[in-house]
């Protein structure tokens, strides 16, 4: 097949690189996206990712998707897929017969690019004979951005200790795994001493009875981690798998996976005797849910990121239209800051914008919330607030700002100015774009009319 022309936002550094695609597909793709994409930064994250990205326009007949369009693919894309150039080609014309064998993808692919929720599946692909975990959404109408990792090796293994653990004993006394034996007839539970000293407990202080698991587990958590083992119990499922928080002795909070079969049933067919494990996995826990928020913060400034931003401006629209609240948000953008940069140099320049997230975060309410957009643009979402509010916060914002300094070696110090536009929720119509729309269009107005300036989008 014939090479596409490349894009211009291709690094001329490259000429073979994958970020080529077709003017068709240049055309299909939005200007803010295309801006995007062409930033450096974006390009060097892209190329260096790990994780394969495409992104495609979703082709659809009758109101159901039958194609998708590459518009871009980074270097991963090709190491996960094992495919050559895809760019301006129909995924049709690379995997004949992909629809009629992975109807799933296209299905999915299909809701998300008609604007749906982000989706995140683990999918076998036949034409690529490759399973392979997906996270996918949609960037603006018709389209999807597609991320995704082969995993067809941890598959293979985890079917492979799954054969193995049915030809084991369940669990071995004397492993590091907590180990309970429960006889249902007699309701007497057997625990090991890691099952104890999990909990910050001694083997003795241990009773075998299932009112004392009952006591330890989190009481919120009670009443599912109980329907969990009672599905096992009833047939309704083969195993018992959940992670749930307990009460630890000192008073913290443990969060254990508790694993758990049905080792004999009775000639009725009714369970005798239960047998699980527990493992700690507080720490897993907690790495998870710091890499949660590091996802929503922006690594240079400490707060938030647009990602966050969108996530939590949603939340609060759709609050503010069903208790009819007010609502304002405003984009603020330092003034000149290429001049800084070039004359003071990019470190600098990152100074400032740190400076510039402490003095917001000091001078904003509790309620609002602070992002950055990206460069040095930033957004504050105003929760429950009317324009003449929105707008006095904004005042007392900038008067901060200018008051702020940021000291260089010597007696030299650098002093920022930043533009800001405002906007308010005027109808319960108002989406989040038209908010951000007319508080860029404000924010445009004050740089274009003298900067250091407050403008207000018209109601």
């Amino acid at each position: 097949m014939q090479e596409a022309n490349p894009l211009s936002f291709v690094s001329p550094k490259r000429p073979g690189s994958t970020m080529a695609t077709a003017s068709t597909a240049n055309a299909e793709a939005s200007p803010e996206v295309m801006r995007l994409f062409s930033s450096q930064v974006m390009e060097n994250l892209l190329e260096n990712m790990l994780n394969g990205v495409a992104f495609c326009k979703m082709i659809y007949e009758n109101d159901q998707p039958v194609d998708f369009l590459f518009l871009f693919t980074n270097p991963a894309f090709h190491k996960q897929t094992g495919l050559g150039p895809v760019v301006g080609h129909l995924v049709s014309e690379i995997i004949p017969n992909i629809r009629e064998s992975d109807l799933q993808l296209f299905q999915i692919y299909g809701r998300v690019a008609r604007g749906g929720a982000p989706e995140a599946f683990v999918v076998f692909v036949e034409g690529l004979q490759q399973w392979y975990s997906v996270s996918a959404y949609c960037p603006q109408p018709g389209h999807f951005i597609s991320l995704f990792d082969v995993i067809s090796e941890r598959i293979n293994a985890e079917k492979t200790l799954h054969e193995r653990a049915t030809q084991l004993q369940f669990v071995l006394e004397g492993s590091e795994l907590g180990f309970w034996d429960w006889n249902i007839a007699t309701n007497k539970v057997i625990r090991n001493e890691r099952w104890a000293l999990m909990l910050g407990y001694s083997h003795d202080e241990m009773q075998q009875t299932t009112m004392q698991w009952t006591d330890f587990v989190h009481p919120d958590d009670r009443e599912f981690a109980w329907a969990s083992i009672n599905n096992v119990l009833e047939g309704r499922t083969i195993s018992h798998k959940l992670e749930y928080r307990m009460l630890h002795k000192d008073g913290s909070i443990r969060w254990i996976l508790d694993q758990a079969k049905v080792m004999e049933r009775d000639e009725h067919g009714r369970a005798v005797r239960m047998c699980g494990t527990h493992t700690d996995v507080t720490d897993r826990k907690a790495l998870e849910e710091e890499l949660i928020r590091q996802a929503h913060i922006d690594y240079l400034t400490g707060v938030n990121n647009r990602r966050y931003f969108m996530e939590r401006a949603e939340l609060e629209l759709r609050r503010a239209n069903r208790c009819g609240n007010k609502l304002s948000i405003f984009m603020l953008d330092i003034d000149h800051f290429k001049m800084i940069n070039d004359r003071y140099g990019h470190k600098v320049g990152d100074l400032v914008l740190k400076m510039l997230a402490e003095v917001c975060q000091s001078a904003l309410r509790d309620i609002d919330v602070l992002a950055r957009m990206g460069g040095e643009e930033f957004a504050v979402l105003l929760p429950e607030t009317e324009s003449s509010l929105a707008i006095e916060v904004a005042r007392r914002l900038q008067d901060s700002i200018n008051k702020a300094s940021l000291p260089l070696e010597g007696d030299l110090a650098i002093k920022i100015q930043v533009s800001i536009g405002v906007a308010s929720m005027t109808s319960p119509h108002d989406n989040m774009d038209i908010l951000l729309h007319r508080a860029d269009t404000a924010l445009y107005e004050a740089k274009n009319t003298g900067r250091n300036r407050i403008c207000v989008a018209p109601c």
